[in-house]
C-alpha cells in the first residue's frame, strides 16, 4: 500500500497482497499500512529526525571537501512547512523563500585581548580532567566545530562538577541580555525555593550559550553536546507537554545561538517552532490581574496550561513571549524572511500580552489594557513606562518599530499611509527615550531606533535625518571600549550594515546627482563612517561569525560604489 500511495494508486487493503499489486506482478513490493493516523507529535519528531540526518550529511560532505575547497557552500536546505502545520495564509510557500546554504561555522573564535574583569575572563576550569574530557568514553568528536549530530541521550550536565555548572550559569547571567532573556533567575540559582524546577531543555540551552560566550577551547568543545541534548529535551517535552513555557524560552535561545553563528534556516526553524508553541499556549494573550476581561477572546488557548502560581511565574510567561517576539521581529528583518508571528487583527492572533515590567501590581495597574500594546505603541498612545525606564520593555518596543519601519520602507512613495504611520510612531517613541549614561541595553535600543530612521529615508543626500542617524550610530560605536564588544547583541551588526549601506548610497548619489551643498564634505564624512563601521564589524566577528560576513559585504559594496 505504501508503494502505491507514492504512485497515487487506489488500494483495497487486501492482505497479504492487495489486488492492484497482484495484477501488476508486484506482490513482493506490497506493504500493508493499517491507516492509523499519526499524531502531530509523531510527525514532528519524524521530521526533526529526517532534518537532523540530512544536516549531518551536509556537515560530513562539507568537512570531506574542505581540503580542496574550504569555502564551498553546502547544498541548499529546503524546509517543509506543511509537515509542521505551518499553513498560515499569510506565510508564503517555501518555494518563495530564498534558499540558504549551511556554511561550516567555527565555534571557537579567538577574541581580541581585553582587560575586562567580567566573568568571561575568569576561567577557573581549564583542566580537562574536571570534565572527564581525557577519558576514552568522552573523546572529542571528529568534527568538533559541528553543532549537529546524532541525538545523545546522555545529558552532558551529568559530567559537570558543581563549580563548572555555577560558572556556566554566571556566564549566562552576564550575557543573557544578548539573548533577550529577562526571566527571573531565582529558580536557576536556588532549587530549594518553592518554585518549579527549570526544564532540562532550558538548562542545556543556557549552558550552550554560556559555552559560546566563554570563548575558551574547553567550553567550545562542549557546545555540540549541549546543542544536541537541548534539541532532544525539547522533543521529549513536546511529546509529554512538560513545562512548555520553558520550551518556548529554550527554542528562542537555540534560535539566537544559530543566528549569531550564521546558521539562518536552522535559527528560523527554531523561531517558528517557538512562536507557534507560544501562540498555542496563549502567551501572546496573557491576562494580568488588572486587565479588563472584555479585551480578551472568551475561548481557552489550544494547548492547555495551568494558571500561574504567583506574580513571578506570570511575569516569566510575559518575558517568554516578548523574548521570542524580539527574536522573530529582528532576525526576520535581518534575513528578509517572513514573520513567524505576522500582524493580524483577529481575535485569535491579536497580541494582548502587556509589555514586560518589573512584575509589580502597580505597574500592571498603571499600564492596564485598554488597547493592544502594539496598537498603542504605533499610534503614539503608549504611556506604560514609569519614571525609571525598564529596558526589556524598551527593547521590545524598539524591535517592533524596527520591523515596522523595515516593512514600510518598501512603500511606493512617502505619502503612503504605512510610511506616514511608521514615521509618526518612530518619532513619538524616540522622543520618550531618556538620555542616560552608557548601558548595554540602552546602547541596543538607541541603535535600533537610528537604524529604523534610516529605513524610512530613501533620498539620503537630500534628507539629513538619515545621514544624522547614520553618524549617530558611528558615534555610538566610537564610545565602545575593549570590554564592551563581548556584551553586544548579535543583531547590532545588522543595524551597522543598514548604516553602511546608507553611507554607500550617499557616496554614490553625491557622485552622480546635482546637489547644492558641499558634496566633498559629505563624501568624506560618509567614507569615514564606512571605515568605522567596517572596523567594528571586523572586530565583532570574534564574537559573532555573522559580523565577519557583513564586513566583507560592506567592503565589496564600497569597492563597487
Amino acid at each position: 500500500m505504501l508503494s502505491k500511495r507514492k504512485r497515487k494508486l487506489k488500494c483495497d487493503g487486501n492482505r497479504p497482497v492487495c489486488h492492484q499489486c497482484s495484477k501488476m506482478n508486484r506482490g513482493h513490493t506490497c506493504e500493508y499500512d493499517d491507516k492509523q493516523q499519526k499524531s502531530r507529535t509523531q510527525q514532528l519528531k519524524e521530521q526533526l529526525s529526517q532534518l537532523e540526518s540530512r544536516l549531518q550529511e551536509l556537515e560530513s560532505s562539507s568537512s570531506s571537501s574542505s581540503s580542496s575547497s574550504s569555502g564551498a557552500p553546502s547544498p541548499p536546505f529546503h524546509f517543509d512547512f506543511e509537515t509542521y502545520g505551518f499553513d498560515d495564509a499569510q506565510i508564503a510557500s517555501p518555494s518563495n523563500y530564498p534558499l540558504f546554504n549551511f556554511a561550516s561555522v567555527s565555534t571557537t573564535p579567538s577574541p581580541p585581548p581585553s582587560d575586562s574583569g567580567s566573568a568571561k575572563q575568569s576561567i577557573p576550569f581549564q583542566d580537562g580532567e574536571l570534565f572527564g574530557l581525557h577519558s576514552d568514553n568522552s573523546a572529542p568528536s571528529s568534527t568538533p566545530n559541528s553543532v549537529l549530530g546524532e541525538p545523545s541521550h546522555q545529558d552532558p550536565r551529568i559530567s559537570l562538577p558543581p563549580r563548572a555548572k555555577q560558572y556556566l550559569l554566571d556566564v549566562f547571567m552576564t550575557h543573557r541580555h544578548q539573548c533577550w532573556f529577562y526571566a527571573n533567575m531565582d529558580r536557576f540559582l536556588d532549587c530549594s525555593q518553592n518554585q518549579s524546577e527549570p526544564h532540562p531543555a532550558l538548562i542545556n540551552a543556557m549552558y550552550l550559550l554560556a559555552c559560546h560566550f566563554a570563548h575558551t577551547p574547553l567550553y567550545s568543545e562542549m557546545e555540540p553536546a549541549f546543542f544536541v541534548q537541548a534539541q532532544h529535551e525539547i522533543n521529549a517535552a513536546l511529546d509529554s507537554s512538560d513545562r512548555l513555557t520553558d520550551i518556548v524560552q529554550a527554542s528562542s535561545l537555540l534560535a539566537v545561538y544559530l543566528y549569531m553563528n550564521n546558521r539562518v534556516m536552522e535559527g528560523y526553524r527554531h523561531t517558528f517552532s517557538a512562536i507557534r508553541l507560544a501562540v498555542g499556549l496563549g502567551l501572546h494573550q496573557i491576562r494580568t490581574p488588572t486587565a479588563m476581561p472584555g479585551a480578551y477572546p472568551p475561548q481557552a488557548p489550544p494547548i492547555p496550561i495551568s494558571p500561574p502560581r504567583d506574580d513571578t511565574e506570570l511575569n516569566d510567561r510575559i518575558f517568554a513571549f516578548w523574548q521570542v517576539f524580539m527574536v522573530d521581529r529582528c532576525w526576520s528583518v535581518a534575513h528578509g524572511l517572513p514573520l513567524a508571528l505576522p500582524d493580524k487583527d483577529t481575535a485569535q492572533c491579536r497580541i494582548l500580552t502587556p509589555w514586560p515590567s518589573t512584575g509589580e501590581s502597580s505597574n500592571w495597574q498603571s499600564s492596564g489594557l485598554l488597547q493592544p500594546p502594539l496598537q498603542t505603541l504605533f499610534e503614539g498612545l503608549d504611556f506604560s513606562e514609569g519614571p525609571e525606564p525598564f529596558f526589556p520593555a524598551l527593547k521590545a518596543k524598539a524591535a517592533a518599530l524596527y520591523e515596522l519601519t523595515a516593512r514600510s520602507r518598501n512603500s511606493a512613495n512617502r505619502t503612503d499611509w504605512s510610511y506616514s504611520f511608521a514615521e509618526a510612531a518612530l518619532q513619538c517613541f524616540s522622543s520618550t527615550i531618556p538620555t542616560l549614561r552608557y548601558d548595554r541595553d540602552y546602547f541596543m535600543v538607541q541603535t535600533l531606533v537610528y537604524a529604523s530612521f534610516i529605513h524610512l529615508q530613501r533620498h539620503v543626500l537630500f534628507d539629513g535625518r538619515a545621514l544624522k542617524a547614520g553618524h549617530s550610530i558611528v558615534r555610538l560605536i566610537c564610545q565602545l571600549t575593549d570590554a564592551d564588544w563581548q556584551h553586544l547583541d548579535p543583531i547590532i551588526s545588522v543595524c551597522w550594515l543598514t548604516a553602511a549601506e546608507m553611507f554607500t548610497r550617499a557616496v554614490t548619489s553625491a557622485k552622480v546627482d546635482t546637489y547644492p551643498g558641499d558634496v566633498s564634505s559629505i563624501i568624506s564624512a560618509c567614507i569615514n563612517g564606512l571605515d568605522v563601521i567596517t572596523h567594528a564589524l571586523q572586530t565583532f566577528r570574534a564574537y559573532s561569525p555573522l559580523s565577519g560576513d557583513l564586513a566583507l559585504k560592506v567592503e565589496f559594496q564600497l569597492a563597487h560604489s
